[in-house]
């Protein structure tokens, strides 16, 4: 099988235990990320600095989103309202790229210390229950003993599959690309590969992989013979509260589902790719989620 890329990255399976009655927001990436860097950043600075600032200052020097070393998967969003009730659990992923994985021990630790901080606008007490490698499926905490040794990373390759003639897309959680400064409200095959390879090339370069550049090249002119058959989309409205900045910010991003016809077959492992690592901004919340139906 010919090698595509390779991303190394540690699967984090994380449960967190209400002590108390909360009401979440139904969109939960935004309100544990933030309770979760609270706490990082008063367990381990460094640690904090790498996976929550990395790359802030080449940001504002060349106007560019520089890709994060991790990514929150929150709860598949299944009513209006969000609660919790006492003594049930809420199950997310944090998933750590390349060298962002020897920070676990440190992720671990804060997630130990989450219920200092609580989770939305009340600040609600969780306590940690456990975390899983879910690649090995080990445990790697539970009841206060932490297993170093399971916190092997594993890798995210390319997959093939032969005579594909089609592709549906299904847009899971928010997604969010930006050209000339304006979200796109439209997903022609083009942007959608483009972004694709974009976000795995950024993720392997800077912390820790490999890449085809040649056969990502010659993928981004393929993708202009694709055409698109049907693009049912729509904006869905999302707003967070920025504790660091003060103030609401819009996270609206296109929901739905396309639908792709041509030879898709060399795009296959790409596709397959992205629905791990999901695509556009705002990723580190969870936001950019899709599934692939290979036709």
């Amino acid at each position: 099988m010919h090698k595509h890329f390779e991303i190394s990255y540690l699967p984090l399976a994380i449960s967190l235990l209400a002590l108390e009655q909360a009401e979440l927001p139904t969109f939960l990436g935004s309100t544990l990320r933030g309770a979760i860097g609270q706490s990082l950043l008063q367990v381990d600075k460094e640690a904090s600095a790498f996976l929550y600032r990395n790359g802030e200052s080449l940001d504002t020097d060349r106007n560019q989103v520089v890709v994060k070393p991790y990514m929150i998967i929150p709860p598949e969003i299944c009513a209006p309202r969000n609660m919790i009730r006492r003594g049930e659990k809420i199950n997310f992923e944090f998933w750590l790229f390349g060298n962002a994985s020897k920070y676990a021990p440190s992720l671990i630790l804060a997630l130990e210390h989450i219920q200092e901080f609580g989770l939305g606008a009340y600040r609600y007490p969780f306590c940690l229950s456990e975390v899983v490698n879910s690649h090995t499926q080990r445990l790697i905490w539970r009841n206060g003993s932490v297993s170093k040794l399971d916190m092997s990373a594993t890798f995210i390759q390319g997959f093939e599959l032969t005579k594909v003639t089609g592709v549906i897309i299904k847009i899971c959680t928010p997604l969010r690309i930006r050209r000339g400064g304006q979200m796109v409200k439209s997903l022609p095959f083009m942007t959608l590969i483009r972004n694709i390879i974009n976000r795995i090339t950024m993720i392997a370069e800077r912390y820790g992989g490999w890449v085809d550049r040649s056969e990502a090249e010659k993928l981004q002119a393929l993708a202009a013979e694709v055409c698109t058959i049907r693009e049912e989309l729509r904006i869905e409205p999302m707003v967070r509260y920025s504790n660091r900045t003060n103030r609401k910010m819009d996270f609206s991003g296109l929901m739905g589902e396309l639908e792709y016809r041509g030879d898709l077959t060399p795009f296959v492992p790409w596709l397959y790719a992205a629905q791990r690592l999901h695509i556009g901004r705002n990723t580190t919340f969870g936001m950019g989620k899709i599934r692939v139906y290979f036709i």
